[in-house]
């Protein structure tokens, strides 16, 4: 490629750019995505080569560039590492808060229904919750919606039906222990599944989330992105080093891309043995 078109592949491609950063900035949005471009264009020198590979891949196909640069920022802005730190403590307290809530669950409904016998068989009682419908009602209380559309309608099923109808209070909250005892903790989507789900945290978190949203963007999944691109290794390694902001000592290169990416392969031919 001569210095004229390999010009013009870069200035395309920062074009892009400045055409995401210049609509944020007129609908004031997203600055940290501003920012990281701002970044990446101050550092045109690093990403030339990855800018004419781009521009060679993708110039040509309607949306493509604009959505590869989309996906980018996204998952930098996404799954940076302290983005993807804060994710698995996320994950952890999730499975960690549903463990706890089981427990408590069980404790509460057992305190629940030994109130009630003691009610029902002693000489006293307390002014407490009969009523699964007495705990909706002022759980509801500041909620105008509810009094206008579903009380009234609350209200009369209650008058209608008696008691044994309707669930006890320890048994609703026994079930509330028991869904979160069964509740199993997974990601929303893949680029969180990707990112989360080695044992250790390493820059690979990144390369798996960014791989899958690229994979979520393709032309086979409704996307603008063609189902057989894939950045040489040298690329994806500038890429990830410039827009991550990686100091000297955690820079990446090819071939720490390349075994990464081995390596998914591996583990992606071991996932279809044992299917």
């Amino acid at each position: 490629m001569d210095v004229k078109a390999r010009a013009a592949a870069i200035d395309k491609c920062e074009n892009v750019l400045r055409e995401d950063y210049q609509y944020n900035l007129e609908h004031e949005i997203w600055p940290s995505i501003n920012r990281l471009i701002e970044g990446l264009l101050g550092r045109t020198t690093e990403l030339a080569d990855v800018y004419v590979e781009l521009h060679g891949a993708l110039a040509e196909e309607p949306r493509a560039l604009k959505s590869f640069f989309d996906v980018f920022t996204s998952a930098v802005y996404s799954w940076s590492p302290e983005k993807v730190k804060e994710a698995r403590e996320d994950r952890d307290e999730l499975t960690d808060l549903n463990v706890r809530i089981a427990k408590v669950s069980e404790v509460l409904s057992d305190l629940l229904s030994r109130r009630t016998e003691v009610k029902e068989m002693s000489s006293f009682s307390s002014d407490t919750y009969y009523h699964i419908m007495d705990v909706v009602e002022d759980a509801s209380e500041g909620n105008g919606l509810f009094r206008s559309h579903l009380k009234g309608k609350l209200d009369k099923l209650t008058y209608q039906y008696d008691l044994k109808y309707w669930p006890s209070i320890s048994k609703v909250v026994a079930k509330i222990g028991v869904n979160a005892a069964n509740a199993v903790t997974v990601a929303d989507d893949s680029a969180a599944s990707a990112a989360t789900e080695a044992r250790r945290p390493g820059l690979a978190d990144f390369l798996k989330a960014f791989e899958a949203e690229l994979d979520m963007n393709r032309v086979q999944n409704i996307g603008f992105i063609p189902d057989d691109f894939s950045l040489t290794d040298s690329s994806m390694a500038s890429l990830v080093n410039c827009g991550l902001e990686l100091e000297a000592d955690d820079l990446i290169d090819a071939s720490f891309v390349k075994r990464y990416r081995q390596r998914e392969r591996e583990r992606k031919v071991g996932q279809a043995k044992d299917d």
